[in-house]
């Protein structure tokens, strides 16, 4: 008859359960080593190893062959990926149509099985078994973290917190391509001063950071078009030539097709311009602006969509690509 299992062995079992009962652990996670638990612990290799087989042997383990032990569940391969967008991604040639575009070439070419949902931003309905990709739905984000479900986030990052630890993230930085534009005014027109910015709306976090890094290298005017359309830059066209003489930074290449249109209607001279996006109409307009690297955000997507749907459950990445400056026109 074996020696009765000291008290000190049975307090530490019941707290390794505990903390994999209460989630301190995620599905998929490796567990530590038995070596790990003995130092850890303070307790012998040969108790660890006891300790762990039993925790397999009750199924809140599982071993791996050649691999190691892991904490049940998170292995499983996905269906495919759910892209989950705004309406907006709707429109023709608008920011969310041009993402979506270059991820479903991306995905088609790697034979990534997706599906699309224009989803209600508030309700969202996510799909079993598939991986959510989302863009603009703030509530999906929270719905997957809530539940401790992994996702990836296009073009933001999540709040620190819980949403950070579930979460992925591809964005582009769009305080630096603010920064990038404000350089670009100055040296084309050669002043240091004199210039306005023509936002989106004042409650998109994507304009406030292109507006903050544009006036972190120059004082500027903010005029709020209170959309990302040529029909909202249009109505504020006039506030922001009336306040940026010396040049203009569209917050995207919509608002400087406005400002240009608005011009030629009432044969006025346009000022240096800058867009934002290198959207199709920037180049007909021979657009100076910055580029949203749309290849680099498609690709790093994808990778991260083919590594949770073969069933990844290392923490979770946030990757930012610079956006770059394409000169043609002033």
């Amino acid at each position: 008859m074996g020696r009765p299992r000291s008290e000190k062995v049975e307090e530490i079992k019941a707290k390794l359960i505990a903390r994999l009962r209460d989630g301190f652990f995620r599905a998929g996670d490796r567990f530590l080593s038995n070596r790990a638990v003995a130092q850890k612990f303070g307790i012998s290799y040969q108790t660890a190893h006891r300790l762990v087989n039993e925790l397999c042997a009750e199924k809140w383990l599982e071993r791996r062959p050649a691999s190691g032990t892991y904490i049940p569940g998170g292995k499983s391969r996905g269906e495919g990926a759910q892209f989950v967008f705004h309406p907006r991604a709707r429109r023709a040639e608008s920011f969310g149509a041009r993402l979506l575009a270059a991820l479903r070439q991306r995905l088609e070419r790697d034979r990534i099985p997706f599906r699309l949902s224009f989803l209600d931003p508030k309700r969202p309905s996510l799909l079993s078994g598939f991986f959510p990709v989302i863009w603009e739905c703030p509530a999906a984000v929270r719905a997957c973290a809530a539940a401790g479900r992994s996702a990836l986030l296009l073009n933001d990052r999540p709040p620190s917190g819980m949403q950070a630890v579930y979460i992925d993230s591809v964005s582009t930085d769009d305080f630096s391509g603010g920064a990038c534009a404000a350089q670009l005014l100055q040296q084309k027109s050669g002043a240091k001063q004199g210039f306005a910015i023509l936002s989106g709306p004042l409650d998109d976090e994507r304009s406030n950071r292109r507006v903050a890094g544009f006036r972190s290298v120059v004082r500027a005017s903010v005029v709020p078009a209170g959309g990302w359309y040529v029909e909202d830059g249009y109505r504020s066209a006039g506030d922001a030539l009336r306040r940026g003489p010396r040049g203009i930074f569209c917050c995207n290449d919509r608002l400087a097709e406005a400002v240009i249109d608005y011009c030629k209607r009432r044969s006025i001279a346009c000022p240096p311009l800058v867009g934002f996006d290198d959207a199709p109409v920037a180049e007909k307009l021979n657009l100076t602006i910055i580029a949203i690297p749309w290849d680099e955000l498609a690709g790093a997507a994808a990778e991260v969509i083919k590594r949770r749907l073969n069933g990844d459950t290392a923490t979770s990445s946030h990757q930012m690509f610079s956006p770059r400056p394409v000169i043609r026109g002033l």
